[in-house]
């Protein structure tokens, strides 16, 4: 045998999270040694009422004689426990909330002369609205223990063109279960018609301002940027998303070519649309196929470059190994 592997916490409510850590230590391939807070840990560190110790037990219990594995469920009172000081320890399982706790049970172990254990990180579980299921929420009432969102996730955007809306909807109904989105009208900009990063900055001042008390808020902007190699300037999309938690995700749609006389008018001081109805007498075309959709005759509508922004924007939230090296807090 090379030795236990340890998981610990309080398992308030056996979550789809918790049975993913205990899932990975029962498949680590050693026995496996579970500490469980006791209530006295739970009244003192946690901000809500648990279960019962034993309650808490019998699930853990009943969890893992799912696999086929030799386990001991331990109380726990205090954080560490004997965690820096057994040599029969040899892995312990732990969610990136919790990594830091190893990380400080190792430094521990080595300045005691013992060998570090290993650390096998778990990645979170998400619930339906791509934020991380944990006890708090459960008992809070916003999801159920499998991650289900009880009420609609509140999603703001920040524009006055339905179109944004309406592609945004699109894209976010395939990848949430269900949502409301929450069109906000009152906000300022710095600038009408950005020029390179600008176009970033705009799509993120967009999104701060629709966030307010909602679950995320949207920006979508267009903006110009030019091709130093060829000379050429495009026309593209950014869609940038803030959560609750004042994470920050960008994405971009494909670039177009945009025609000289439109950028010689932005020049002036025009906005994008504003430049096509002057020299094509069509007015709002950023309310309909977009500048994309004249040019190609509708082989690319505007709705489909916001939307592409859309998606890259959402892309890396779905995936909790990576969604940490994708957002920003701002």
């Amino acid at each position: 045998m090379s030795g236990y592997t340890i998981v610990a916490g309080s398992f308030t409510v056996l979550h789809s999270g918790h049975k993913n850590l205990l899932k990975a230590a029962a498949l680590n391939g050693n026995p496996v040694i579970v500490g469980l807070t006791t209530d006295r840990y739970v009244r003192e560190h946690k901000g809500y009422r648990g279960r019962p110790y034993s309650s808490r037990r019998r699930a853990i219990s009943a969890y893992l004689s799912n696999f086929s594995i030799n386990f001991e469920i331990h109380p726990l009172e205090e954080q560490i426990g004997n965690s820096t000081s057994s040599e029969q320890y040899s892995t312990i399982v732990v969610s990136p909330e919790t990594e830091p706790v190893a990380l400080k049970i190792n430094r521990e172990r080595l300045n005691s002369g013992l060998k570090p254990l290993s650390i096998l990180k778990v990645p979170y579980t998400l619930a339906d609205d791509l934020f991380p299921v944990n006890s708090t929420r459960i008992i809070e009432g916003e999801i159920t223990p499998q991650g289900r969102r009880k009420k609609p996730i509140r999603v703001g955007i920040a524009t006055g063109n339905r179109l944004k809306v309406e592609s945004a909807e699109n894209v976010l109904r395939k990848v949430m279960r269900k949502i409301s989105m929450e069109v906000v009208t009152e906000y300022s900009l710095s600038s009408q018609q950005p020029i390179g990063s600008e176009t970033v900055a705009l799509a993120i001042e967009r999104s701060q301002a629709a966030l307010g008390d909602r679950d995320y808020g949207l920006g979508i902007e267009s903006g110009l940027y030019r091709d130093p190699i060829t000379s050429k300037v495009f026309d593209f999309h950014v869609c940038s998303i803030v959560d609750r938690y004042s994470r920050i995700s960008i994405g971009f749609g494909s670039g177009f070519a945009v025609p000289g006389l439109i950028v010689d008018a932005v020049k002036e001081g025009m906005t994008e649309s504003q430049a096509f109805q002057r020299e094509k007498g069509i007015a709002e075309i950023g309310r309909r196929e977009g500048i994309a959709g004249f040019i190609s005759s509708n082989m690319l509508k505007r709705s489909i470059l916001i939307e592409e922004s859309v998606r890259n924007a959402v892309a890396p939230r779905k995936n909790p190994e990576f969604v940490s090296s994708y957002t920003q807090n701002y």
